[in-house]
């Protein structure tokens, strides 16, 4: 049933435009490196200010408005990543790479909604307050989110 999704999904006409153009492809995977650029650059930063880096700036706004960038990046990132899968499905399905970057993305996501969630989370973007369960958070963020650019990076050699 899986690898006759994965043909469906090669089939598909978008998937058959994107290898076929000279210009879209290119542009496709441009903004998925940006929709990165917004995900990562907005998460490193807001989980070094929980974990007590760059104390001299606001806490709470600062959260709030890194929350809201990151979250544009991974909504972005995970449309463009599904158009770029959608041209090699049956190869990147079985990209050791692949599998492990989508884990962590996974993973990442999870990390992020129970961080919001979290009463440290409101406690965070309301007063400034960083919890010892929201470093905890933040410093898990940092782990997964990097190994997943690493991983990201790495689909390419294997």
């Amino acid at each position: 049933m899986l690898a006759e999704w994965l043909q469906a999904l090669h089939d598909w006409q978008v998937a058959a435009l994107l290898r076929r153009s000279l210009y879209v492809y290119p542009l496709l995977n441009a903004t998925h490196i940006f929709s990165l650029t917004l995900l990562i650059g907005a998460i490193l930063p807001a989980d070094l200010r929980m974990l007590g880096l760059f104390p001299n700036i606001a806490a709470a706004p600062f959260l709030r408005l890194m929350a809201t960038i990151s979250a544009i990046g991974l909504l972005l990132a995970v449309v463009t990543g599904f158009l770029l899968f959608s041209v090699q499905p049956l190869e990147y399905a079985y990209n050791a790479a692949f599998l492990t970057k989508v884990l962590l993305i996974v993973l990442g996501a999870a990390n992020a909604i129970f961080i919001r969630l979290s009463s440290g989370w409101q406690k965070a973007t309301t007063a400034g307050v960083i919890s010892p369960r929201l470093k905890a958070g933040a410093a898990l963020s940092l782990v997964i989110w990097i190994s997943a650019l690493l991983a990201g990076r790495w689909i390419a050699f294997l």
